[in-house]
């Protein structure tokens, strides 16, 4: 089957791979073929065996959370939730079996036909996922510290490294202020568990028409609003304000329904999300920044913009963000334009 042409993580490794693969399955008749990538530094694969497909993982220990996967989805599986099951583990290289959800996103389905169903199907999936802490692993808190990190990479690889912006004083002061607020809106809205990356690409329709959630290591324990935001201001896909809200709204009537959330209004809610949003993309805008820059997965840029019209939707709605605002439009987005320009050119084009 031609192993060595498909698989790059050293001769070491493939070789233990592929026996570690035939010891999990008790054979070594089986068919591998390796499946498209993502933001990670995971790789996957799907195997064929008798009449039955697994998942496969490598992610690097040093870089990938293994350990927290497997704990997270063993507990969550007992708890009902529609998980990959974990067949076999091999921590030392962070080897994995898993149960195939097959190939089909909740992002290839979505249209103006379909998308409120499977919007109310993600949000009735969501609200047993924050009540699910796992008994053998500690979700970490999503707190200052935590927060003040991701907004570090928007500061570090968007502003400083994809924007070539340099800082000023007063600059560092907005940010700073708006950073602050932020985080006080992190901190003071109700706190659930937290997936981290709840959105389309992360949810698989199953064949039964459920959904199966997938990529669920980075979970915490965070603001309430955190994977709503995820999933209603998703960074791949976009929909009018009207239905987003509507969506919040729904939502925010199941928490009622729960009683998860007590002596919170409509609008206070709303103030959550979009905070909690910001604070994400903002991040976000960093994160992709670094996949072009750093790991030379340019094709992220293309999502930039819509990402940015998330961050400005916000900053134009609420007057505390009236200055962060101002700056964006005024200093920032003729920048972003320009930069997103060269690097759409091919490298081979010439300006004239």
């Amino acid at each position: 089957m031609g192993w060595v042409s498909w698989i790059g993580e050293g001769k070491v490794i493939k070789s233990e791979f592929k026996h570690w693969i035939g010891e999990a399955l008790g054979t070594e008749h089986y068919q591998i073929n390796p499946l498209k990538g993502d933001a990670s530094f995971r790789s996957y694969y799907r195997i064929h065996h008798a009449d039955k497909t697994y998942i496969a993982m490598i992610a690097p220990p040093d870089k990938e959370k293994t350990d927290a996967f497997v704990a997270i989805a063993k507990s969550w599986k007992r708890d009902g939730l529609q998980v990959p099951t974990v067949w076999s583990w091999q921590p030392q290289h962070g080897f994995a079996l898993l149960s195939d959800f097959g190939d089909t996103l909740l992002l290839d389905v979505l249209d103006d036909k379909t998308a409120h169903h499977f919007y109310m199907k993600a949000m009735q999936t969501l609200l047993p996922l924050q009540i699910a802490k796992p008994l053998d692993y500690h979700l970490p808190p999503f707190g200052e510290t935590h927060a003040r990190q991701e907004l570090g990479l928007f500061d570090e690889w968007f502003i400083e490294k994809l924007l070539n912006l340099s800082l000023s004083a007063k600059e560092r002061t907005l940010l700073e202020t708006v950073y602050h607020s932020l985080i006080a809106c992190v901190q003071n809205q109700t706190q659930a568990v937290i997936h981290r990356d709840y959105h389309s690409r992360n949810l698989m329709v199953l064949p039964d028409n459920g959904l199966g959630v997938i990529d669920f290591q980075d979970a915490m324990i965070g603001p309430i609003t955190y994977d709503l935001a995820s999933l209603l201001k998703d960074c791949y896909i976009a929909w009018p304000k009207d239905k987003i809200y509507a969506w919040v709204q729904n939502f925010y009537q199941l928490l009622k329904d729960e009683k998860r959330i007590h002596d919170v209004s409509l609008a206070e809610f709303i103030e959550w999300f979009d905070c909690v949003g910001l604070q994400r993309h903002l991040k976000v805008l960093g994160i992709f920044s670094r996949l072009k820059l750093r790991d030379g997965k340019a094709g992220y840029l293309n999502d930039i913009p819509r990402i940015m019209n998330y961050v400005l939707d916000v900053t134009q709605r609420y007057p505390f963000l009236s200055e962060l605002d101002h700056w964006l439009q005024q200093r920032v987005l003729p920048i972003l334009t320009q930069c997103l320009t060269e690097h759409a050119r091919p490298p081979d084009s010439k300006v004239a």
